[in-house]
Parts: structure tokens; C-alpha cells; sequence
């Protein structure tokens, strides 16, 4: 019974609607009766997007949509892929037409044929983002010291490839004694056989100056696989076999095939205001089973104002095998300014 009033009262909206003048409004019948009117702005994953004056956005499911009628042009995708332009009436419950506004020529359609109205542009070949972060401290009186750090990133992604490209650099000095001195370089390019699953190919390099490493040289490959890639999260893994190679000015060089794992994660606790990530990668000696070596970076950033954030970061290194003297492992806490961009 009630569906029945439902489809009484639709059926009477829509003899009214054909009478009066036309809408100054985009205007969504639904199967239940109801009327949504305002800007028909785009649909997406299933749902049909109307801004209101009166409660913003509205999304509904486009199985519960019966009829469109619009006061200005859309755009009408089919199922085919073809997109149709033109101002939308409606003729009759499951069915939209649309008259061309130069020609005057209408075409009628079945809501069933339409994968949706106002389609959001395909993404953009290649997307690309960059993050530069510097920090750094001046101390003087008691304590004289300083020291300076920054970093960057960058990354370009197309549907089936990722290039990465990192950098840091670290220096410290305390009491006009420098106490720190490092940098790191890296890439790594990815080649996706499915959405998910890709291959790829990673050198990297490294010098401290306070580890008595002149070059740590580092290069692998193997498989992958993204198992969250959207704006809010991301996670992934990556195993494969790496050549290792280490310089060192006062101890032994080390020359070896190593296993690599690795893993990073991206999360927003509160979507572009904070974010927490951690990256891994470990590296193990397969010729003697004694090395092995693990980089690490975790932390978060605090968005400012426009693109900048602040960052707090985590680094740490461990080596099994360290020269003589050295310890086996480094910390180093990092606070700074980023700036984050997107194109």
C-alpha cells in the first residue's frame, strides 16, 4: 500500500512538472516519492552527486533514482562509454531525454542504458608530487652548537609505472667541532603487471662520514605488491635479491648477494591534516648468514597553512657487522618545515 501512494505521488510530481514552466533547478525524482532539487554536479561510484542550497551535498544511489530534469546542459554516459550533451527532461519513470539546445533535436534514453550524468574528467596520464623538508638549530652561550638537516622526495605515477626519487642530508656541528655529516640518495621504479602487483628496480646510496663510510651502494629487485593506493592510505611490500657493497676508511669493505624485504605505509587520522607513515627496508648477507643491515623512517606531519606541514621523524640504521669502534646503531630525530606539492 504505501508503495503504491509512493508511485501515486511521483506520478502526480511528474503531470505537474510537465505543466509548469521550466525548472530553475536540476530536479532528481526518486523511486520512494521524494524530490531533491539543486545542481546535478557529477556521479561517482554509483552515486549521483546534486548540490542543495539547503543541505550541501547529496548523494543517492542511482538504482533509486526514477527521473532528471535539468535547467542547463549535462553530460549523459553511457553504458557504451558514449557521452551525450544536452538539457535533461523527463518523459516518463526509468526514462530521460535530452534535447541538443543549438540543433533542437531530443533523443530519449532508459536510465538503465547510463552509467551516470556529469562524469568527473579521467585522471590525468601522469600525477606527480614532491616534498621538500628542512629543519635545523643554532645554539649558543653554554652550549655552542648547530646543525642542519633536509630532505626531499619525489614521485611520478602513470597506470602502469612509478618512478620514486629520494635525498637527505644531515650536518651537525658542536663546540666549532663538526659532529655530523651524512647524506643518502635513492630511486626506484615501478612496473605494474596488474593493479596491484609490479616489479621493481632499486639502487641506493649512502655516506657518513661518522660511521667511516666513504659508500654504501645498494641495488635490488623483484616483486611488489600495492595493497591500498588512495589519497587517505597506502601500503606495500616489496622481496627480492640486492647486490651490497660497502666502503669503509678504517675497516673491512663488505661485498655481497643479500635478500631484501621491504614495506611502507601511509595513513590520515585525519584526512590532509595529519598523517603518520613508516618505511623499512632490510637487507640480510646470503653468502656468510652473518650481516645485515635496517633503515627505517616513521613519523608524522601536521598540516599548516595551504602546503606547508610540520614534520617529526624517526630515522634509524642498524648494522650487524659494524667497523671497529662503531656502534651498531644510529638514531636521529628529525623536526622541520615541509612543503608538499601536487600536479
Amino acid at each position: 500500500m504505501r508503495a503504491e501512494v509512493s508511485l501515486i505521488a511521483l506520478i502526480i510530481s511528474l503531470i505537474v512538472l510537465s505543466l509548469a514552466h521550466p525548472a530553475r533547478a536540476d530536479e532528481v525524482y526518486l523511486k520512494n516519492g521524494d524530490l531533491i532539487t539543486g545542481e546535478i554536479t557529477t556521479s561517482e561510484d554509483g552515486l549521483l552527486v546534486v548540490e542543495t542550497a539547503y543541505a550541501k551535498k547529496i548523494k543517492v544511489k542511482w538504482e533509486e533514482v526514477a527521473c532528471v530534469a535539468s535547467d542547463k546542459e549535462v553530460t549523459l554516459l553511457l553504458k557504451n562509454n558514449d557521452k551525450i550533451v544536452g538539457r535533461a527532461t523527463c518523459p516518463a519513470l526509468g526514462s530521460i531525454q535530452l534535447t541538443d539546445q543549438q540543433s533542437g533535436e531530443t533523443r530519449d534514453f532508459f536510465l538503465a542504458d547510463l552509467l551516470g550524468i556529469n562524469p568527473p574528467p579521467p585522471p590525468p596520464p601522469v600525477t606527480y608530487k614532491a616534498l621538500v623538508d628542512v629543519g635545523g638549530a643554532i645554539n649558543s652561550g653554554n652550549t655552542r652548537s648547530k646543525t642542519f638537516n633536509s630532505s626531499g622526495r619525489f614521485q611520478a605515477r602513470a597506470k602502469k609505472q612509478r618512478l620514486y626519487l629520494e635525498g637527505k642530508f644531515n650536518y651537525g656541528e658542536s663546540e666549532g667541532e663538526e659532529d655530523q655529516r651524512n647524506w643518502l640518495t635513492g630511486a626506484k621504479h615501478d612496473y605494474f603487471w596488474t593493479e596491484k602487483l609490479y616489479s621493481y628496480l632499486r639502487p641506493f646510496a649512502e655516506y657518513d662520514k661518522f660511521q667511516d663510510l666513504d659508500l654504501r651502494f645498494i641495488t635490488s629487485a623483484g616483486p611488489g605488491y600495492q595493497f591500498i593506493d588512495t589519497e587517505t592510505a597506502s601500503l606495500f611490500a616489496e622481496l627480492g635479491p640486492a647486490y651490497f657493497y660497502e666502503d669503509y676508511d678504517n675497516g673491512n669493505d663488505n661485498e655481497y648477494l643479500a635478500a631484501r624485504w621491504a614495506a611502507g605505509v601511509r595513513f590520515h587520522i585525519i584526512p590532509q591534516k595529519i598523517i603518520l607513515f613508516h618505511f623499512h627496508e632490510f637487507y640480510y648477507d646470503l653468502t656468510s648468514n652473518e650481516g645485515a643491515y635496517l633503515r627505517t623512517e616513521q613519523g608524522v606531519r601536521l598540516a599548516l597553512v595551504k602546503n606547508f606541514y610540520l614534520n617529526f621523524r624517526v630515522d634509524y640504521q642498524y648494522k650487524s657487522d659494524p667497523p671497529e669502534g662503531n656502534k651498531s646503531s644510529d638514531t636521529a630525530l628529525v623536526l622541520g618545515i615541509g612543503y608538499e606539492l601536487n600536479f
